[in-house]
């Protein structure tokens, strides 16, 4: 037998190859999903063929390796064949695997079969092509054993293109690690076919055919010119999705700066533009010593119409109300919606005849009948009037006695408009002993936390809870937390009632660790005056220890608004979180300053969309357009997606095509109380059941005013 040897170099320059031409298949993989259909069919074929001549130049350089006592050539027609081989049933078995939503065991079992067919027959044809002058002795149960590591390496190979497909966070190690683990694979089954070839003594090789220098020359210049030719296009796809993503977020912060200052149904300005326009009115009446006057304006029975007509029809009507009273205003004058049927007028250099002649017409062209979706409605409008600097020297005093007197309007009839009278300011008075019964709620436990699910978004399953508190009154039922969480703040209440819940929270989390639901998460919402306490950081942490919980089933929300206020301490709390392992979550994304390049300072990692998207997402493309790119920009700061206020099939199937990760909403469940919790499970068809509670409530919502029903 002759006696060979092996270049270490050619070797390792071996696996070198094969383990590029792995994580270029693998990077070629992960773009199908993001791309279109034609280029989606390139990728698919661009990442078989990169991997058919990988596997290809691998075999000839580890043959090139193999030092014999004379030169060898290699028949030129056999190695097109084993190169043919190769890149069809790469490209073949690519195609399979990674074409469709789920990688099914018949397809992976029919992609491996043809994969590691392929790669053992371009192993043996390729050996068939050395021109020797005698033949190759095997023996058969290396052979057999390098076909079943082919069959294990061609299986793992296309499981791991499939899984990494997807796959957006922390992307880049996982696909190097699988393609180091893919490169060793295809080497030992290469290395193992070779150890089962013996060659007999022989002093020459047949004549013809490649030589080692030109099959050298040409393994070379072919495996250089594709992996070139696939990192520049790989680059310049890069490029160009990084410029698009780079244009949709600058797109994205305009639309979100107009939607800051501007309401998204009406088009008027929101409360926060108004604010700031009431500013600059109240100084320049400082210095001109002028008046002005703040219009609160309701539309009257404005509840009655969506309950008789439905909301489209309520909106419908809200828009022609918005250009009705607008077609009566001055440049100088602002007009905005504050929520639901609620607007605000701001009139500057405001007199008696002014404001009398104003109101008159709006009130006249509000009782037009209006035409809305195929009905005739009849509605009309109440106004109360405040007055600067008779009635207040603060905008906060012209706000509450235009409230007043708006109400003292409603209370006479509605359909007409006063202004503030002293003796108005018992139009609206707190329910007497509102803030006692609030102070006692606590001592007297009559706080509550009830729980929203999140599920999985890929198989419905719950991934964990929302905490949302609620006040059990004794005389009105359990209240919403938009009724007291505004007292809770301005007395302060809101600290003892917040650190309450935080261990309410942690308790309820404890106790269904015990009943075997480990892998729940459990969200709680930290209101602006919680989250500026100087010892959240260690309230929170003690309550982890305390009831022995991982602090990664903990998630905190904070809205954007409050994180960006005090951005330093922000940035340094959150980070603290984040080192103690508690994730920090971005609530109600798209509400507040929604400066999307502040993220990447944030250390958070999960994004909230808010409700308001995901409703009006499938009837406004701006909508829709605003949540894919959210979307996209969250998977590049490897952030997770949780999408709330679903309630439609229809919502929760496009945001699963967009790659949520979370899903919540009506549509799967209404925020329930604790012992309520057994029976969401028995509905999901849950394997497990825990045993009912009836105390161990817990929500932070306490801090959030979402008006959950």
């Amino acid at each position: 037998m002759l006696n060979i040897s092996w270049d270490p170099v050619l070797i390792a320059i071996s696996y070198l190859v094969a383990f590029i031409a792995s994580f270029v298949a693998l990077d070629s993989a992960g773009k199908i999903p993001l791309s279109s259909r034609k280029a989606a069919l390139f990728w698919r074929i661009a990442g078989g063929v990169t991997l058919g001549i990988g596997i290809w130049s691998m075999h000839f350089i580890g043959m090139l390796s193999m030092q014999m006592p004379m030169m060898m050539s290699y028949d030129l027609w056999l190695t097109l064949t084993s190169l043919g081989v190769a890149v069809v049933a790469s490209t073949t078995a690519i195609n399979i695997a990674v074409t469709g939503k789920k990688l099914s065991p018949l397809r992976l079992i029919l992609a491996t079969a043809l994969l590691s067919a392929g790669v053992v027959s371009m192993h043996y044809t390729g050996m068939a092509a050395l021109m020797l002058d005698g033949s190759i002795i095997w023996d058969r149960r290396i052979v057999a054993l390098s076909v079943v590591i082919a069959i294990i390496a061609s299986g793992t190979a296309l499981w791991l293109a499939f899984r990494l497909r997807d796959k957006h966070k922390g992307v880049f190690i996982d696909r190097l690690l699988a393609a180091f683990i893919m490169g060793a694979a295809i080497c030992a089954m290469h290395y193992t076919g070779m150890s089962a070839a013996q060659f007999q003594e022989m002093s020459h090789t047949l004549p013809g055919g490649i030589g080692e220098l030109g099959l050298s020359i040409w393994v070379s210049v072919t495996t250089l010119c594709l992996l070139g030719v696939m990192l520049i296009i790989s680059l310049i796809d890069s490029h160009w999705r990084t410029g698009r993503l780079t244009d949709n977020l600058r797109q994205l912060n305009r639309q979100l700066e107009l939607q800051a200052r501007f309401d998204a149904l009406t088009g008027l300005a929101n409360r926060h533009q108004m604010d700031i326009r009431m500013q600059d009115c109240l100084r320049s009446a400082l210095l001109s010593n002028k008046p002005f006057a703040v219009i609160f304006l309701n539309v009257d029975h404005f509840k009655r119409v969506n309950d008789t007509w439905g909301h489209s029809v309520g909106d419908e009507l809200l828009i022609t109300v918005a250009q009705r009273i607008t077609a009566r205003l001055t440049r100088e004058m602002t007009l905005a919606r504050l929520g639901g049927d609620a607007f605000i007028l701001l009139v500057p250099e405001c007199d008696d005849d002014k404001l009398n002649a104003l109101l008159t017409s709006l009130l006249d062209d509000m009782r037009r009948p209006l035409s809305l979706c195929g009905h005739t409605l009849s509605t009309t409008i109440s106004a109360g009037v405040s007055l600067y600097p008779q009635d207040g020297e603060t905008l906060h005093e012209l706000k509450l006695k235009a409230d007043a007197a708006l109400h003292h309007v409603k209370e006479e009839g509605r359909n007409g408009w006063a202004v503030y009278r002293t003796e108005m300011s018992t139009a609206v008075p707190a329910k007497p002993g509102f803030l006692q019964e609030l102070s006692q709620a606590l001592e007297r436990d009559q706080f509550e936390l009830w729980y929203q699910p999140t599920l999985h978004a890929e198989d419905k399953t719950i991934h964990g809870f929302e905490a949302l508190l609620r006040w059990r009154h004794p005389e009105q039922g359990v209240l919403l937390p938009n009724l007291f969480i505004p007292s809770l703040e301005q007395t302060g209440l809101i600290i003892p009632v917040g650190n309450w819940a935080i261990e309410a929270a942690c308790r309820q989390l404890h106790f269904w660790t015990e009943q075997g639901f480990s892998q729940w998460t459990l969200s709680l919402n930290l209101s602006p005056v919680q989250f500026e306490q100087p010892d959240i950081f260690h309230i929170v942490s003690s309550m982890l220890e305390k009831y022995s919980l991982s602090p990664s089933r903990l998630i905190l929300e904070v809205t954007e608004s409050t994180a960006l206020k005090n951005l330093d301490r922000s940035i340094e709390l959150l980070d603290a979180f984040n080192r103690a392992g508690i994730t920090v979550s971005i609530d109600d994304f798209g509400t507040g300053y929604s400066n999307l390049l502040m993220l990447s300072v944030l250390p958070a990692k999960e994004l909230k969309i808010d409700r308001s998207f995901v409703t009006s997402m499938l009837e406004n493309e701006k909508s829709y357009k605003l949540v894919e790119t959210i979307m996209s920009i969250a998977r590049t700061m490897e952030m997770n997606v949780v999408a709330e206020g679903i309630e439609t099939e229809e919502q929760q199937a496009v945001l699963t095509r967009l790659g949520c990760d979370y899903l919540q909403g009506y549509l799967f469940s209404r925020p329930l109380p604790a012992e309520q919790v057994p029976w969401l499970l028995l509905q999901k068809n849950s394997d497990k059941q825990i045993i009912p509670i009836t105390k161990i409530q817990t929500d932070p919502a306490f801090i959030s005013q979402k008006n959950h029903a």
